[in-house]
């Protein structure tokens, strides 16, 4: 089957669940990120740092909005007060700021720790790039980053500027792909998937959309209930938003996932199309009557959706569903 989708006008509109949020939504699980973290350490890295007590530093960094923050303890002081932080960084599209972005929360991470525990902590930046585009950024950012000037400047000043290198995990590098892939961590069809969003996004077909589902089955067989729903959704949301699809395509997507053996007949991709269909009228009433809004939410609990699915379609705290819920 190779029917190809008509993308209207809603490839002009902007995605609700854009790149951004895709990769924060899997690469919040300390598991996941693991996984990045082994595939970018070297082994005196990997030895020196203990990977599975990675922590996310929610409050780090609150002054300016870093994508993620996580901070690891070293394997051979664990008493020691002193961890070393880890900032994963996105990018979708070539920056020419990126340099002075990353510097800034060096800077910012170093205030902060001083603030806090009285004396710096180190950083390590992480920059993670899926664009479309080949990866522009030259070996050193701050030439970029100073552009024709840096060549004026003699090498011998350079070494008394302020420099330092981010790590860089290019997905369109076919030797990352390939590490990935090769370790066979579940992640990979997170990777995967933000590399060929590109090319999904100009030529979606149901076969193709429906192979890139199917490789989440490696994340979605160990998650039940809930859990399972809610990383369908955020799959199902990521290429509805970003391929254009339209309901009719999705039931095709189904059925042929159906005959794949990855969704049981009548299973929980139509409670997770149900849901995105709540949720464009959701979006559609978001300027009429609060009780119009309620309703919605009201009609989401009456067919027993998890109160915290609902807050991921709706964007609303779970206190303001459970008080609907309650009737208060």
């Amino acid at each position: 089957m190779k029917t190809h989708i008509n993308k209207q006008k809603l490839q002009n509109k902007k995605p609700t669940f854009s790149h951004d949020r895709f990769f924060k939504a899997f690469y919040s699980d300390p598991e996941l990120s693991r996984e990045l973290l082994q595939l970018i350490f070297s082994k005196k890295e990997l030895k020196a740092y203990d990977l599975k007590k990675i922590k996310i530093e929610k409050d780090t960094f609150e002054e300016k909005r870093a994508d993620l923050v996580f901070s690891l303890p070293f394997k051979n002081y664990p008493k020691s007060r002193v961890k070393i932080f880890i900032l994963l960084e996105h990018k979708s599209h070539y920056d020419k700021n990126a340099f002075s972005q990353l510097l800034d929360y060096q800077v910012l991470g170093r205030k902060q720790s001083i603030q806090q525990v009285g004396y710096p902590q180190p950083i390590i930046t992480v920059l993670f790039f899926h664009g479309k585009e080949p990866l522009k950024w030259k070996k050193s950012l701050q030439e970029e980053d100073f552009g024709p000037l840096f060549s004026r400047i003699p090498a011998e000043s350079r070494k008394n500027m302020i420099n330092y290198e981010p790590k860089i995990i290019n997905t369109q590098d076919p030797k990352i792909r390939k590490a990935y892939k090769g370790r066979k961590f579940k992640g990979y069809s997170i990777i995967n998937l933000l590399s060929e969003i590109w090319s999904l996004k100009k030529k979606p077909t149901v076969s193709k959309i429906s192979e890139a589902y199917a490789e989440f089955e490696e994340i979605l067989k160990d998650l039940k209930g809930k859990e399972r729903r809610i990383v369908e959704l955020r799959v199902l949301e990521y290429l509805k938003d970003n391929t254009s699809l339209d309901a009719k395509t999705w039931e095709k997507v189904e059925k042929l996932l159906v005959e794949a053996g990855v969704l049981k007949q009548g299973g929980l991709m139509q409670d997770v199309l149900e849901i995105v269909k709540e949720k464009g009228r959701w979006e559609g009433r978001q300027e009429g009557r609060q009780e119009e809004r309620q309703q919605v939410v009201l009609n989401m609990l009456k067919k027993k959706l998890d109160i915290s699915v609902i807050a991921e379609v709706t964007g609303l705290s779970e206190k303001e569903i459970k008080k609907l819920k309650n009737g208060s």
